[in-house]
C-alpha cells in the first residue's frame, strides 16, 4: 500500500519523518511522499490549509491510499483531513499498534495490543460518532448506527473483559518469575532502542534462534533461556525494543512485559554504534529514560555498543568518547562474535547474587548428585577428585551456597565476597 507521511512541527523542532518512515517500512506500507511543515498546529487539520491542498494532488497522482502523521490527531482533525483527502488518516500511535498487532504471538502480547487499541479508542469514541453522523468519510464509516453512550459503554465493557485476562495471564507469569527465583539465578535482561541487534545478541549468548530482522519491534513477547556469562549460569531475557516517544497508553499496556526488565539483576543497554552520532545519543538517552521511568534505577547497566562491524572500532570510541556517559561500556559485533569474551567478562563482574566458595565434599551417598547441582548452577575454578574427598572452588548462587554450607556441617567451607 502506498502512503504519505506527515510531521508538522514547531520552529527549532527537528522532524522524526526518518523514523516514520521506517515504522511504515515495518508495517508493510511503501512510504513514496514525506511531507514536513514548520508552523504551530492548525484547529482544522493540524497542519496549515495549503499543505492539505498539496497532499490532496499528492494523493490523486500518486495513488497514495492512506496518509499517516507523525503528530497526533483530535477526532475532529482526522475527520476533516479524510474528507479533504479522501483516504483513510493515520497516526504514528494507530501504526505502532499495527506493527503490534502484526508481530505478536503469545496471548499475552495479543491481550495488551487489543487492550491498548480499546484505551485509544474509548478516548475519542464520543467525538468520532459525532462526527460520523455528519457523513461517512474514509476511516469513519460503520459508527452511524451506534448512539456514543452505546459505543462507549461497548468499548468501555471490553475493556474491563481484557483487563480481567490480562491479571490471570500476570499470575501465571508471576508463578514462572518465582519458580526463577528459587533456583537463585540472576536475571539478566537486554534492552535497548528497537532493531539495535538485541535478538543477534541473544542467540550468540544463547546459541537459540529467536526471529531476528531488520524491522522494528520483532520482539513482543520476552523470551528467556539459561545461559552462561564467564561461566557464571543466568537467565538472559531478550525484551520489547524502546522508541522514541512511544505511546503512554502502549508503555502502560506493555507494563508486565517491562516489568520483567525492571526485576532485573543486571541490564544489558544494546545501542547500535553505526548510527550518527547524534541518532545514536537520542536513541541511548530514549532508552535510559525508558529503563528509569519503569523503575529500573538501582539496576546495574552494562552499555553494550552493537554493530561496530559496520563502523569500525576507532570510529566507535571517538563517538563513545563524545556521548561522554559515566556507565561501563564494552564495544561488539553480535552478528560476527566479537567482543563477546570481554562482554561476558564485564557482565560477570557486574552480577550481583554470587558467592565463591572453598570446600572439601566427603564421599557420601549424595556428594555427585551434589556436584552436579553445582556444576549446572555455578561456575566451577576448581574441582579435583582426591581419594577421600573432592576439593571445590565455585561462585556460585547464594542460596545455593547457603545450602551447600548446611550440609557441610563442620567441616571445611570458606565463603568470599
Amino acid at each position: 500500500m502506498k502512503v504519505a507521511i506527515v510531521h508538522r512541527v514547531s520552529r527549532g523542532e527537528e522532524d522524526n519523518l526518518a523514523e516514520l518512515r521506517e515504522l511504515c517500512r515495518t508495517a508493510g506500507y511503501e512510504v513514496v511522499y514525506e511531507l514536513r511543515q514548520v508552523r504551530p498546529p492548525h484547529p482544522e487539520y493540524n497542519i496549515g490549509p495549503g499543505k492539505v491542498e498539496e497532499l490532496r494532488k499528492i494523493v490523486r497522482s500518486m495513488g497514495v491510499e492512506k496518509v499517516v502523521f507523525e503528530n497526533e490527531l483530535k477526532p475532529v482533525q482526522e475527520y476533516n483531513l479524510a474528507k479533504a483527502l479522501k483516504v483513510p488518516i493515520i497516526t504514528r500511535t494507530q501504526l505502532i499498534l499495527e506493527i503490534f498487532s502484526l508481530h505478536a504471538s503469545s496471548l499475552e502480547a495479543k491481550l495488551q495490543i487489543k487492550l491498548a487499541e480499546l484505551k485509544y479508542e474509548l478516548s475519542r469514541a464520543k467525538e468520532k460518532v459525532r462526527l460520523a453522523k455528519r457523513g461517512e468519510q474514509p476511516g469513519f464509516h460503520g459508527l452511524g448506527a451506534y448512539e456514543a453512550d452505546v459505543y462507549y459503554d461497548e468499548i468501555h465493557r471490553r475493556i474491563v473483559s481484557i483487563s480481567r485476562k490480562i491479571e490471570q495471564v500476570k499470575k501465571h507469569m508471576d508463578l514462572i518469575r518465582f519458580e526463577r527465583r528459587k533456583r537463585g539465578l540472576p536475571i539478566v535482561s537486554l534492552a535497548g532502542y528497537t532493531n539495535a541487534g538485541k535478538s543477534t545478541l541473544f542467540n550468540a549468548l544463547t546459541r537459540e534462534r529467536v526471529r531476528v530482522d531488520s524491522q522494528l519491534f520483532t520482539t513482543l513477547t520476552p523470551t528467556t533461556r539459561v545461559t552462561r556469562l564467564d561461566g557464571k549460569p543466568v537467565f538472559l531475557s531478550d525484551t520489547v525494543g524502546f522508541i522514541k516517544n512511544l505511546p503512554t497508553l502502549l508503555v502502560e499496556a506493555f507494563h508486565a512485559t517491562l516489568r520483567e526488565i525492571a526485576l532485573s539483576d543486571l541490564i544489558l543497554l544494546v545501542a547500535d554504534i553505526s548510527d550518527p552520532i547524534r541518532v545514536l545519543r537520542e536513541k541511548v538517552e530514549t532508552s535510559l529514560q525508558t529503563l528509569y521511568s519503569i523503575g529500573a534505577h538501582d539496576i546495574p547497566i552494562l552499555l553494550v555498543f552493537n554493530k561496530v562491524d559496520l563502523c569500525g572500532l576507532e570510529e566507535a570510541e571517538e563517538k563513545i568518547e563524545e556521548l561522554d556517559l559515566e556507565l561501563p561500556y564494552t564495544v561488539i559485533s553480535a552478528k560476527h562474535g566479537w567482543g563477546l569474551a570481554k562482554l561476558q567478562e564485564k557482565a560477570s563482574r557486574l552480577l550481583r547474587g554470587f558467592v565463591r566458595v572453598e570446600t572439601v565434599l566427603p564421599y557420601t551417598g549424595d556428594t555427585m548428585k551434589l556436584i552436579s547441582e553445582i556444576c549446572r548452577f555455578s561456575k566451577v575454578n576448581l574441582l579435583d577428585y582426591g581419594s577421600e574427598c573432592v576439593k571445590l572452588d565455585a561462585e556460585m548462587p547464594i542460596p545455593l551456597a547457603e545450602r551447600l554450607r548446611r550440609r557441610i556441617n563442620n567441616g571445611y567451607f570458606k565463603a568470599f565476597a
